[in-house]
């Protein structure tokens, strides 16, 4: 017998995720809250319903069923008319509750009927351990299986099989996937899991929260299976691999209690673009609704952050190494080899500190000399105001990268090396240093910094020092400048006047950098562009482009560009489709000459071409801010149509277009429409399209796009559709063990 019914309702929120609202009191047969009624029937009162088979002699479900939070489960064959196998009795011990403490009916949770060997109970707990890396994140609710065979819920390397992962991946809705799983009958035993222990409702485990559940099983049964989503992605999820998780030796004995969290891995759906973690506009935190991001490699409107910025594994790498109680930390900038972004770092601030002192508070105001550390990249003030703090101890700044002649940043390549030795009064140790792209993002520890010494005084091993710097290195908003696009942002110190030039952000706290704005949403791409179409006479009208993107935040440039006049009906391109090789040339290198060949040997195109040359000038090549491109076009009764793409830069593969179809200069009778109405078609049909071709990297600062890049199309492709191990060479996560902490107890 194997699970059957789950939780009765289940609905999606923003990331509740999917809140699973079962009876706290089920009825006959029916789950409680967090548990699941068992597959071949509910247990009568003197046994269990084995798989397919009817209750045995002890009847109907009656006190048997689940009760709340309860998990009823089994694992083998079909029962006999004497309900074989090890039924609860009535009154048995309750199990411990799906939902962390609840218990099983009057009768028990059921046991694996008719397997020939009694089932052995074990508790699984999930806990959320996120809050102390540079990703933290919601787990949402979950499935999970026992199986005697490989890869129940997925297969590495294969597109996913549509039964539902994907709305736990990228929702963190399990109720179809948990439907799907019901209807297994391959499977020994499934359920879910969807309150936090502690928790009133339903919804996900926040850091430091946890899943717990209790399932029964023999060596038959196979391994155990669970997914979970990464909340604060696009469509990754947690679990096992395919060979799932031993519950039993090779004799068949229970394993003891262990930690299985290195048996556990971060997967990619493959069901939708990824976006920087914790900042994607289209993950479940921040959709609108479910199941709005793209798919992998498809044309969509552009609806990423153009503020991202990457984990700190992308940025910097860092070594320990330490001798006779002194510590030797290397900081070498990685970023132009990581693929996300491209950016010196500013010199670093570092102190030894006891538990009593930290660099910075979340959700308060920045301390003094922060500021100017993580605005202009000067640990000066914050060297100052900390030398001789209470709870200090070596307070300092190296301000030379390794082998430079002089004070400065460290390029890509280049490394700061500090020196520290901490003593047992002050064992920890805390360093800041300036992402230098940006208004005011800093590198820094948690508050809480890291211990260098043991509680004896000891020196920490090396590797250990290491994991935990990795782990609590994060990206973080000094709050004191507004910020604009990396790379770009003309009061970010690579290109401001003088110091302190920005305005003020709106949000006066530091806090772990997640700006999910994208500033080429709204009227005209946010204001990036101006486009303007007039009758001039005749059929003969006239187009202005404008770079007006020197008014935002996002001062880029407008590659050359390819237009069509074409029939009603037909489309330059398809929104959801795969771009042409034209249109990936165009989207990602700013070259219009193949695209607008396609077009001009399109069907229902009548004329086409390209219009590289700003107006007033006669070299070829992008609009900077304020120049235009302007050229003239006659529709006729049959191509009465009008539309165009063109390269913003500095981005990876986005375009400006109309919509598809474009916008009509004629009505249906030939007549010329006025511009009023042609102005407004254009406000509501032109936006920036993700062309799907190249994983768009951190802002304008990715070393792969356009400008940067070393050659045309070098960029990593933006997914390959498959279930898949995350190795995101542009948006990286922690690991999975960092992340979650997965424990197996038998019971």
């Amino acid at each position: 017998m194997r699970l059957r019914l789950f939780s009765a309702m289940f609905v999606t929120v923003p990331l509740a995720f999917a809140a699973c609202n079962g009876d706290d009191d089920s009825g006959p047969g029916a789950a409680g809250k967090g548990g699941s009624a068992g597959k071949g029937g509910s247990a009568g009162k003197g046994g269990s319903a084995g798989k397919g088979g009817s209750a045995g002699k002890g009847g109907s479900a009656g006190k048997n069923s689940a009760g709340k939070g309860g998990s009823t489960n089994t694992g083998g064959s079909g029962a006999s008319e004497q309900a074989g196998g090890a039924g609860g009795a009535e009154g048995g011990a309750p199990s411990t509750g799906g939902s962390g403490g609840a218990s099983a009916g009057e009768a028990g949770a059921a046991g694996a009927a008719g397997s020939g060997e009694a089932p052995v109970s074990f508790k699984v707990r999930i806990e959320n351990r996120s809050g102390d890396t540079a990703s933290p994140t919601p787990i949402s609710p979950g499935v999970w299986v026992l199986s005697p065979h490989a890869d129940p819920l997925f297969t590495a390397g294969t597109p996913d099989r549509g039964l539902g992962l994907e709305h736990l991946a990228e929702d963190g809705a399990n109720a179809s996937l948990a439907s799907v799983l019901l209807a297994d009958h391959t499977l020994a035993a499934t359920g879910t899991f969807d309150t936090a222990v502690g928790a009133a409702a339903a919804g996900a485990a926040t850091p430091g929260q946890a899943f717990e559940f209790t399932l029964d099983a023999t060596p038959a049964s196979g391994t155990l299976s669970f997914a979970t989503m990464f909340g604060q992605s696009s469509d990754v999820f947690i679990g096992p691999d395919g060979g799932g998780i031993a519950l039993f030796d090779e004799h068949g004995a229970p394993l003891p209690a262990h930690d299985v969290s290195l048996s556990v891995s971060l997967w990619d759906a493959g069901t939708e673009k990824n976006e920087a973690p914790r900042m994607g506009p289209d993950q479940a935190p921040r959709e609108p609704q479910p199941n709005t991001g793209p798919g992998e490699g498809k044309i969509a409107r552009f609806s990423d952050t153009t503020r991202a910025l990457p984990s700190p594994s992308a940025i910097v790498e860092v070594s320990v190494s330490e001798a006779s109680g002194t510590f030797t930390l290397t900081f070498t900038n990685v970023s132009g080899m990581r693929h996300a972004i491209d950016t010196p770092i500013s010199p670093v601030f570092y102190a030894t500190h006891d538990a009593t002192w930290s660099l910075f508070t979340p959700g308060m105001p920045a301390p003094t000399g922060l500021e100017a550390l993580a605005e202009d990249g000067s640990p000066a003030g914050l060297v100052t105001a900390n030398t001789s703090a209470a709870g200090t101890g070596t307070v300092g700044a190296t301000t030379i990268a390794d082998g430079a002649g002089g004070a400065g940043p460290a390029l890509t390549g280049s490394a700061f090396t500090l020196t520290i030795t901490p003593d047992a009064a002050h064992p920890l140790f805390s360093i800041a240093s300036m992402v230098g792209t940006t208004n005011d993002a800093f590198l820094a520890f948690q508050p809480s910094g890291v211990a260098l010494l043991r509680a004896n005084g000891s020196p920490r091993a090396t590797g250990d020092v290491r994991a935990d710097i990795l782990q609590k290195l994060a990206v973080w908003d000094a709050g004191t400048e507004a910020n604009e696009v990396p790379g770009i942002g003309p009061n970010q110190a690579p290109r401001q006047p003088a110091a302190n030039t920005g305005a003020a952000d709106p949000d006066a706290t530091v806090r772990l950098y997640a700006d999910s704005k994208n500033d080429l949403a709204g009227p005209m791409l946010g204001g990036f562009v101006s486009v303007a179409i007039t009758h001039l006479s005749g059929n003969d009208f006239q187009v202005r482009i404008t770079d007006t993107a020197d008014t935002t935040a996002f001062p880029g440039k407008v590659a050359p560009l390819a237009w069509a006049l074409h029939a009603p009906g037909t489309q330059i391109f398809t929104d959801g489709g795969k771009a042409s090789a034209g249109l990936e040339k165009l989207a990602e290198d700013g070259n219009p000459a193949t695209f607008a060949s396609e077009l001009a040997a399109r069907s229902g195109v009548g004329s086409s071409g390209v219009v590289d040359t700003a107006d007033g000038t006669s070299t070829a090549g992008p609009l900077a801010p304020g120049q235009s491109f302007v050229f003239s076009v006659t529709p006729d009764l049959a191509h009465r149509f009008f539309s165009f793409a063109e390269m913003a830069a500095p981005t990876n593969d986005t375009f400006i277009a109309l919509d598809p179809g474009g916008v009509a200069l004629l009505d249906e009778g030939g007549a010329v429409r006025s511009d009023a109405a042609i102005a407004a078609d254009v406000l509501a049909h032109l936006f920036a399209w993700d062309a799907g071709t190249e994983a768009n990297q951190a802002g304008a600062a990715g070393p792969d796009q356009v400008g940067h890049q070393a050659a045309p199309n070098t960029g990593a492709g933006e997914g390959n559709g498959k279930v898949r191990s995350v190795d995101d060479p542009v948006w990286p996560f922690p690991a999975a063990e960092t992340l979650v902490s997965v424990t197996v107890t038998p019971l």
